[in-house]
C-alpha cells in the first residue's frame, strides 16, 4: 500500500506529525477491512505523532466493528476519536476505542444494545447476551461509569431504543469532560439542532451530518468565523470567512500558506485535551513531590535528634567508662599494687581492654603500708633500727659484754 492508494486517511501523512484518518458511513466487512488497513499503514508505515480518527456512522456489524475497536485500542501510537457528525451503535464503540473520545459540541452520540436482525421479538441467544456483555464492559471500563448507569445508558427510557447524546449531554452523563468538547460556530450549531429536531430517521439525520462533516457547505446563511476555524480539525475542507481572509491579506500571506498555518493551528487545537491531562499529571506529581519533601524533612529532624541524644549517650558512657578507669588504677596504687610512676601505662591498658587489666591488677597481691604516724612513732623507729641491725653488730656486742671493752676476760 502506498499513501497515494489510500481512501480514507485526510490531506497527508508524515511521519513525527498528526495524522488523520475518516470512518464514515455503515460498519460492514468491507469498510473495516479497508480502514483497518490503512490504520495500520499509517501506524506502522508512515508512525505519525497522533492518529486522529474522524467518525460519522449509523453503525453496524458488531463482529467487524470489534476489529476495527481492536486496531484502534492497540495501537502503539497516540489515539483520539473524534464523532464529526454521528455515532450511533456499533460506531459510538469504535470512538470509545481512543486514548481520547471527543465530540463536536453539534454532534449527536447514540448507544443502545446489540440487536440481531433475524431475532424477531425472540429471547435473546447466547450471542446477542455475548455482545451485549462485551460492548457494557467496553463503556463501563473506558467512561469510568458503574454497571447500573451503563445499563440504563444502553436499555434507553421506556419505549426507546437506547439513548442519545449531544456534547452538553454527553458530558452531564459523565461519559466524556467539558474539555473534550470542540466548538464551533453558534450558528451552525443551531442550525443543525433546529434540523436534527424535525427528523425521525436515522438515514436522514446521516445525510444532514455527511453534509456537515464533509464540509459541503450545508446552510447557505452560514459563513465560518475566525473562532470556528482556530477550533477546527479539518480545516482544508471548510471555506474561510471574509474577515479572515481580509487578515491574511494584510499579513501578505498566500493561500498555501493560509492553509499550513491553520492546519498547524488546528494541531495546535487539537493537542489542548493532552496538554490539559499533561498540567493534570504534572499539578498531581507536583503534589506528590511537596508531600515527599516534608517528609524528608521530618526525617531529617528526626534523625538529627537522634543523632543528639547518641551524641549525649556516647558521652555519657564514655565518662562512665573514665570514672571506672580511673576507680581501677588509683586502688590499685592505695593498695600497693603498682607504683604511681607506671599509672599512665595501666591507664591506657585499661582502655584498650578494661577486663583485662581489671583481672591483672585482680591477681597482684596488696602490700602492707606504714601509715605516717606509725612511721614517725619512737618505739616503732627504735624497733625498726633494732631490726634493721646485721647479723656481726649483734655478734660483736656479744662480745663485748665477755671480755669488755678493752678485751679482758670477765667472769660469766
Amino acid at each position: 500500500m502506498s499513501t497515494e492508494e489510500l481512501l480514507y486517511v485526510v490531506g497527508e501523512a508524515k511521519t513525527g506529525e498528526p495524522s488523520v484518518i475518516r470512518f464514515f458511513g455503515r460498519i460492514t466487512e468491507e469498510t473495516t477491512s479497508r480502514f483497518n488497513d490503512e490504520f495500520d499503514f499509517l501506524e506502522n508505515i508512515i508512525r505519525p505523532s497522533c492518529i486522529r480518527v474522524l467518525i460519522n456512522s449509523e453503525g453496524g456489524s458488531v463482529l467487524y466493528g470489534m476489529s476495527t475497536y481492536s486496531t484502534i485500542a492497540n495501537a502503539k501510537v497516540d489515539t483520539e476519536c473524534v464523532i464529526e457528525g454521528v455515532a450511533a451503535s456499533m460506531a459510538s464503540v469504535i470512538w470509545a476505542a481512543g486514548k481520547r473520545s471527543l465530540m463536536r459540541d453539534y454532534a449527536i452520540l447514540m448507544i443502545h444494545n446489540p440487536i440481531l436482525p433475524d431475532n424477531d421479538g425472540e429471547e435473546p441467544s447466547d450471542m446477542l447476551l455475548a455482545f451485549t456483555w462485551q460492548i457494557e464492559t467496553i463503556y463501563r471500563k473506558r467512561f469510568g461509569l458503574n454497571k447500573e448507569h451503563v445499563r440504563a445508558i444502553m436499555d434507553g427510557q421506556a419505549g426507546k431504543d437506547g439513548t442519545y447524546f449531544d456534547a452538553q449531554a454527553a458530558v452531564k452523563a459523565g461519559i466524556i469532560p467539558s474539555e473534550n468538547v470542540i466548538r464551533t460556530s453558534r450558528q451552525l450549531c443551531r442550525k443543525v439542532h433546529d434540523e436534527i429536531a424535525g427528523l425521525a430517521d436515522m438515514a436522514a439525520i446521516q445525510e444532514l451530518m455527511d453534509r456537515v462533516s464533509k464540509g459541503n457547505k450545508p446552510f447557505e446563511d452560514i459563513f465560518p468565523t475566525l473562532t470556528e476555524t482556530e477550533n477546527d480539525m479539518t480545516n482544508e475542507n471548510k471555506t474561510q470567512g471574509f474577515e479572515y481572509g481580509a487578515i491574511a491579506a494584510s499579513l501578505g500571506m498566500k493561500d498555501r500558506e493560509v492553509k499550513d498555518v491553520m492546519a498547524r493551528i488546528s494541531e495546535l487545537a487539537a493537542m489542548e485535551p493532552k496538554y490539559n491531562e499533561v498540567q493534570k499529571a504534572l499539578s498531581d506529581a507536583q503534589t506528590v513531590i511537596a508531600g515527599k519533601d516534608a517528609a524528608i524533612r521530618n526525617l531529617q529532624k528526626d534523625l538529627s535528634a537522634a543523632t543528639a541524644r547518641l551524641s549525649t549517650y556516647e558521652q555519657k558512657e564514655k565518662d562512665e567508662r573514665t570514672s571506672r578507669i580511673e576507680t581501677l588504677v588509683e586502688n590499685a596504687i592505695g593498695e600497693g599494687k603498682i607504683d604511681r610512676e607506671a599509672k599512665a601505662q595501666w591507664v591506657e591498658m585499661a582502655e584498650a581492654n578494661f577486663e583485662l587489666a581489671e583481672k591483672t591488677l585482680g591477681s597482684i597481691p596488696a602490700r602492707e603500708i606504714i601509715s605516717k604516724e606509725i612511721a614517725n612513732d619512737p618505739a616503732n623507729i627504735q624497733a625498726t633500727a633494732e631490726a634493721s641491725r646485721t647479723a656481726e653488730q649483734m655478734m660483736a656486742e656479744k662480745v663485748a659484754e665477755v671480755v669488755g671493752a678493752d678485751f679482758k676476760f670477765r667472769k660469766l
